[in-house]
């Protein structure tokens, strides 16, 4: 008859002991190793630099309108043919380049004297298909009056100074015909260089200096 609370007390034991389970041992570990740092790209190339270009060639390049002559150079001095005391022929001019859209050409050879600008040579009227002028040119163009002599030809260089003289030859190319007085007596320098201000495409000059 003992045995049985011998019983009854190794069951309480183990009832006891399965109550004294700690729950929280069940609960899964909290300390996992969590990846937080994501790499995230951030320098993206981006190509700005785009190649424009700025700088467009016209099709007509007026720099390019060049006066030359074979018989004096830009900056020189004036053959003594060329002047009163010579002969008195008007030079042999020679251009080129001449800009797209030129319908004409205009020559005066110009000088500033003590007394203002004076004109040796006023030539207009001149093709656009024009592009040298002979050693004592004619038949070419028409002659306007000049400020010495005066005369509808070349006027060469007469003056006295003091000191060297420059003389300057221009060649203007035009978009047009200028309206000019019928009579070429009327036609003075100035009168031209009015009337083509507005149609002068380009110029080009050559300068030459002489003294008596």
């Amino acid at each position: 008859m003992r045995a049985r609370p011998s019983l009854r007390v190794s069951l309480l034991g183990l009832l006891v002991a399965g109550c004294s389970s700690d729950p929280v041992a069940a609960t899964p570990p909290t300390d996992a190793a969590v990846t937080t740092d994501v790499a995230v790209t951030t320098d993206v190339a981006v190509t700005t630099d785009v190649a424009v270009t700025t700088d467009v060639t016209p099709t007509t390049d007026a720099g390019a309108f060049t006066l030359t002559s074979p018989v004096m150079a830009n900056g020189g001095l004036l053959p003594v043919e060329y002047t009163c005391d010579g002969v008195g022929h008007s030079p042999s001019l020679a251009w080129s380049g001449a800009p797209a859209g030129t319908v004409g050409f205009v020559v005066l050879m110009t000088t500033l004297a003590r007394d203002g600008l004076k004109w040796n040579w006023v030539l207009y009227n001149l093709p656009a298909t024009t592009t040298a002028l002979a050693v004592a040119t004619a038949g070419v163009g028409t002659s306007g009056i000049t400020s010495d002599g005066p005369a509808l030809a070349y006027s060469p260089p007469c003056s006295r100074g003091p000191g060297p003289m420059t003389y300057t030859f221009t060649v203007y190319a035009l978009s047009g015909r200028p309206t000019l007085p019928a009579q070429a007596s009327q036609v003075t320098g100035a009168v031209v260089t009015e009337a083509i201000r507005t149609l002068t495409l380009a110029s080009t000059t050559l300068a030459v200096t002489y003294s008596r």
